[in-house]
């Protein structure tokens, strides 16, 4: 069984589609770790949550999705609790989510319910994932709903060797923070290159990771081209 992770998709549902073609990408088969941010920026950020809110349903032991900062936010949002994710991009996003919305109040609210249920952290025999990092002072069990928001610095800036106590000695397999390429210092391995968010236009793309053979495949966003690179470091 391939392992499989893509995360930070920002609504960029045309290169998740091609990515996972690509990869031949076999729900019944493979494993699929969405790391969370379906949703904000990109153009269709309702068909990326609908897409994968589809597969974790027809295959739950197969596919499993996490929850990011943008879904936090925007369940807030929609629960009438804050509008800060109108701040965060969620104005550029709202309208197509709405669309969503008025296809029908029960299958609205069916969403909105899976989004708030989706957690923090999974784990496997080989890896954690999570959407930004964990807290290794605390429980896998016990993570703060804040370790969404927790910058790349604040989490290596822990030692790899207390990461990895928490953990069990498994590497933490995330995203949340823009990079422009994809390694892993053994403890830690950010896959979020940036898609609609990273500072360079030119170079954003949306990532793929296979982590049984240890390459990528990335889906620049600016020309549609896929090219695969092999993961730089493995601690």
């Amino acid at each position: 069984m391939r392992k499989l992770f893509i995360t930070d998709i920002h609504g960029e549902f045309e290169g998740m589609r091609k990515l996972l073609a690509h990869a031949r990408f076999e729900p019944g088969e493979d494993q699929l770790v969405i790391g969370g941010d379906l949703v904000s920026r990109g153009p269709d950020s309702a068909l990326a949550l609908e897409e994968a809110r589809s597969l974790a349903l027809r295959h739950p032991e197969h596919v499993r999705v996490l929850t990011g900062n943008h879904e936090e936010m925007m369940v807030w949002h929609y629960e009438g609790k804050s509008d800060l994710w109108l701040s965060h991009a969620g104005s550029r996003t709202i309208a197509g989510l709405n669309r969503l919305r008025d296809r029908g109040a029960d299958r609205w609210r069916d969403v909105l319910d899976w989004c708030r249920g989706l957690p923090l952290l999974f784990e496997d025999d080989e890896f954690v994932y999570a959407h930004a990092g964990l807290d290794p002072h605390s429980p896998l069990t016990e993570q703060d709903r804040e370790t969404l928001w927790m910058p790349e610095s604040d989490f290596y800036g822990y030692p790899r060797e207390l990461v990895l106590e928490r953990t069990g000695g498994k590497p933490v397999i995330h995203g949340h923070t823009p990079c422009e390429y994809i390694y892993c210092d053994g403890a830690r391995m950010n896959c979020d290159l940036g898609a609609h968010t990273y500072s360079i236009e030119e170079e954003r793309a949306l990532a793929l990771v296979d982590l049984s053979n240890r390459v990528y495949y990335v889906y620049k966003t600016a020309t549609g081209r896929i090219s695969e690179r092999r993961i730089s470091f493995w601690g």
